[in-house]
């Protein structure tokens, strides 16, 4: 599950900031306790009582993929919908029971910490503002890597799935439909969910845009794997070695798979102009499945993390 980042917590302190107020007469004007008022500044404590502050300072959970509605609750339900996800599967996700989720969606009641996971996993993009904000929203995720001229060869694909299942993330999907997407995987986010603004969760694939912005995605994946939201994040990028974010991101912080000879891609049935690369941050934490990736790719070069 995700390493709760205390987001809304570190925000509603900025907020309380802002307003040239102290915890005390926060918690006076709410008409709640002190402790509780410093439970909801670490990230802890339940959606009620975060409810009653966010009334009083006049802010408001928004997000770049949420949807409007008139409670948290429904609006969690309406993206989880969005993301084609059934209510038993993403209580999994999150590890929470269903009823937990239902009490959610349809109360916007419960935990601060699961409605902040909730959000994180559908990649809501959530934050706190003013009521009367139209705060911009800048999508720097560049072009989608899911036209089919660059889909991951079904074959890479196969050898992955044996070792690590139905990934738990594609961030850079063409689709959210998972009946045509070109990757098993729970949640997708697509070029309009804008996956370089979005923290990311549990296992990764990642086959990101091959133009200017791959070195933003490749920092994007060390950042995740490094700051503890994924546990393990597999990327398919072309083997370019000179590069500074090959030198800064990947070596020695990665386990990289040279991969044999030169990738066809989609259904050109032509070679890819470059030599390719199976970059896998966080399996060598891993042993079983470092060894079962060097049986699957038997023919490939495999550089350890120093």
């Amino acid at each position: 599950m995700l390493k709760n980042s205390l987001h809304f917590g570190r925000q509603l302190h900025q907020h309380r900031k802002q307003q040239k107020l102290n915890q005390q007469q926060l918690a006076a004007k709410a008409g709640l306790s002190l402790p509780t008022i410093r439970q909801l500044e670490r990230g802890q404590g339940y959606l009620s009582s975060f409810q009653a502050v966010l009334d009083v300072l006049g802010i408001q959970v928004v997000g770049r993929n949420l949807p409007q509605g008139e409670a948290i609750g429904p609006q969690v339900a309406t993206l989880r919908q969005r993301r084609d996800l059934n209510q038993r599967d993403f209580a999994a996700m999150l590890n929470i029971t269903q009823p937990t989720l239902i009490n959610l969606e349809r109360h916007s009641k419960g935990k601060l910490v699961t409605l902040e996971n909730a959000l994180a996993v559908l990649g809501a993009g959530a934050y706190l503002a003013k009521a009367t904000d139209t705060k911009a929203f800048y999508s720097h995720a560049g072009t989608s890597s899911g036209q089919n001229s660059w889909t991951t060869p079904a074959w890479v694909l196969d050898k992955l799935y044996d070792v690590f299942g139905t990934f738990d993330l594609d961030p850079c999907s063409p689709t959210h439909n998972r009946k045509t997407a070109p990757v098993k995987a729970k949640v997708y986010f697509t070029e309009a969910d804008d996956g370089l603004s979005l923290p990311w969760h549990g296992t990764v694939f990642v086959n990101p845009p091959y133009g200017r912005t791959l070195k933003d995605w490749i920092a994007k994946c060390h950042q995740e794997y490094a700051s503890g939201h994924a546990n393990t994040i597999v990327a398919l990028i072309p083997a370019r070695t000179d590069t500074a974010y090959w030198h800064d991101y990947i070596a020695r912080n990665a386990t990289i798979i040279f991969l044999r000879g030169r990738l066809s891609f989609g259904n050109t049935g032509e070679s890819a102009p470059f030599p390719s690369a199976l970059i896998v941050w966080g399996s060598e934490a891993q042993k079983q499945k470092l060894q079962a990736l060097q049986s699957a790719f038997a023919d490939a070069w495999v550089v350890l993390p120093l």
